[in-house]
């Protein structure tokens, strides 16, 4: 038995996770409290091992759980391009759809914006994310049921025009 925090945790209550874990900080503790040593025995970063240590409490072992889903930095960078440039980029790209990002930067530096390419297909990616912006549709996107592109010209084809053809491989024949 392990004694967690309030109540008692039996060994086969804990993941491989946390008995791995614990495993280094028995190994740390019998050599001389030696990370070192306990990094190159398992094979870990010294970053790595002291992230754990930091973290571990030896009255909770549910403190060597690894969290996965709150992983995200707790200061993210915020955009800085002004509201009115990415309000223009958005009025831009509807106005021309089939703008590239490179012809929408040409516009910008003539009306006297100063931003990067890149910034603008970042702009672009985060307005079509958002739902403010949608992605230029061109024939060679549309497919029909088949997978196949859709043919350049849609016209009808004359009436009669399958039997022309029918006969036309019979003469040939």
């Amino acid at each position: 038995m392990i004694n967690n925090g309030d109540s008692c945790q039996s060994q086969s209550d804990i993941s491989e996770d946390v008995k791995q874990k614990l495993e280094w900080f028995d190994h740390y503790e019998k050599h001389g409290k030696n990370a070192r040593l306990t990094c190159r025995h398992f094979g870990i970063s010294p970053d790595t091992f002291y992230r754990w240590k930091r973290r571990y409490d030896p009255q909770n072992l549910s403190s060597l759980e690894d969290d996965k889903k709150n992983r995200r930095p707790k200061n993210l960078r915020e955009p800085t391009t002004p509201l009115h440039v990415i309000n223009r980029i958005e009025l831009l790209k509807g106005i021309y759809p089939a703008w590239s990002n490179s012809d929408i930067l040409t516009q910008l530096k003539n009306e006297g914006v100063s931003i990067s390419c890149s910034t603008i297909g970042r702009i672009m990616k985060r307005l079509n994310a958002s739902g403010h912006s949608r992605k230029h549709t061109t024939a060679s996107d549309v497919r029909n049921k088949r997978g196949k592109k859709a043919p350049l010209y849609d016209y009808d084809k004359p009436t009669g025009y399958n039997e022309y053809i029918s006969l036309l491989k019979l003469w040939k024949g």
